[in-house]
């Protein structure tokens, strides 16, 4: 089986005061590392060529570049080229690798806008080649279980769900070089922050949002500078909460803070007419309650469920208040855990996960899950959004850029 050639943009070493390195750096390139038998990583790319180097030194990886057009023309070997860098810059990046006939995966969101994401996804259908977007929630072992459970009936019709995610990122002091976090222009949409969120209803359900009613807000305009300047401010939006409903029915709500001390992270829970599954977020020993430093969010998930025996109830009768809290953990099949040697939990497990899926994809010359196109579907969710805070009202989310 011929590995894939990978070239990773954004892979700089940093020495931030908050301890985190690059995304690129903590998950992109350890997951690869992960997958010898898939992927062999070839060339690094970051703006600075002493930044490149020390990345490709570290994860010793042949080639280190500072400009992505010279990459892609001296290596024409390259066969996917993942884009991991600020969402301002997106745009520009995957349109040179798709352009060069590259395979891309693509962080979240596409673009800083709904048009730069139509870019994207036509260019990428006109050349034939395929696309990944990282929303690598979608690989948690168990919330492609509860997609399964979801698909196989567990609990019969859907018909409402509650999905909250709640972490300190907008709140907890930051450095300076953070600042573009905080600068709207950097991340396009207000509510681009809610699209992990977003994917996990849509992905579970399999079902597009088809009308939404829509509040955001800036709630903390300042956070204190690690480097000890001046306040790290903003204005980008940091807490979003939506009513949601799908063409068939299906009701919800979604609410995100990341402005939320101390935050308990993430969870989905899904009601259907015979019972009701429910993803919450496992603490790891990694996060630092103390400070509220860490992401919770990347702790495992754990899968809860409950189906009715309305027979049973009918011979039986039971009180409702007593059906309450009466799920149970559901153990979780080992299929969906494509990935051995790594922490479950950990974002370089999940981003391996999604790594693997996405080179199976390939393979099958199909693109992976979410697609460019389902990015492209959460963009036109985000309008809608848009529309209905300035409207007040509920807004039927168009569709139309999305062409077959």
């Amino acid at each position: 089986m011929k590995k894939l050639k990978v070239a990773v943009v954004g892979a700089g070493i940093s020495d931030s005061p908050d301890g985190r390195e690059r995304w690129a750096v903590r998950a992109h390139l350890p997951a690869l590392k992960a997958l010898p038998e898939l992927y062999e990583t070839i060339a690094v790319c970051t703006t600075r060529m002493e930044t490149a180097r020390a990345a490709a030194q570290k994860f010793n990886v042949p080639h280190a570049f500072d400009n992505v057009e010279r990459m892609l023309k001296e290596l024409p070997e390259i066969d996917v080229v993942c884009v991991s860098v600020r969402p301002s810059v997106h745009h520009e990046v995957a349109m040179a690798a798709l352009n060069a006939g590259k395979h891309v995966y693509c962080e979240h969101p596409l673009g800083v806008s709904t048009a730069q994401a139509q870019d994207m996804f036509e260019l990428a259908r006109r050349n034939g080649v395929r696309t990944i977007v990282g929303h690598e929630y979608h690989y948690e072992p168990a919330a492609l279980h509860m997609a399964q459970l979801v698909r196989e009936g567990y609990i019969g019709r859907p018909l409402t769900f509650n999905i909250t995610y709640f972490v300190s990122n907008y709140i907890a002091p930051r450095p300076s070089h953070r600042q573009w976090l905080f600068d709207a222009a950097a991340g396009g949409h207000p509510g681009y922050r809610s699209g992990h969120s977003l994917e996990r209803v849509t992905g579970i359900l399999g079902r597009d949002i088809s009308a939404i009613c829509a509040d955001m807000a800036v709630l903390v305009p300042e956070r204190a500078n690690l480097d000890g300047g001046a306040p790290i401010t903003s204005n980008q939006v940091e807490n979003m909460n939506y009513l949601l409903r799908t063409a068939d029915g299906v009701m919800g709500t979604l609410q995100v803070s990341f402005t939320a001390w101390f935050g308990t992270g993430s969870r989905f829970e899904l009601y259907g007419s015979e019972g009701m599954l429910m993803l919450d977020t496992a603490q790891l020993s990694g996060w630092d309650k103390k400070t509220g430093q860490g992401d919770p969010p990347r702790g495992e998930l754990k899968l809860y469920g409950a189906r009715a025996d309305l027979a049973q109830m009918m011979k039986d009768p039971v009180a409702p208040e007593r059906l309450e809290r009466g799920y149970r953990e559901i153990p979780l099949e080992k299929k969906h855990c494509y990935v051995d040697g790594i922490e479950r939990g950990r974002a370089t497990f999940l981003v391996a996960q999604t790594w693997h899926a996405f080179a199976q994809a390939i393979r099958d010359g199909r693109d992976g899950a979410p697609s460019f196109r389902d990015e492209l579907k959460i963009h036109c969710v985000w309008d809608a959004a848009e529309q209905s805070v300035r409207d007040a009202r509920w807004v039927n989310v168009d569709y139309s850029r999305v062409t077959a």
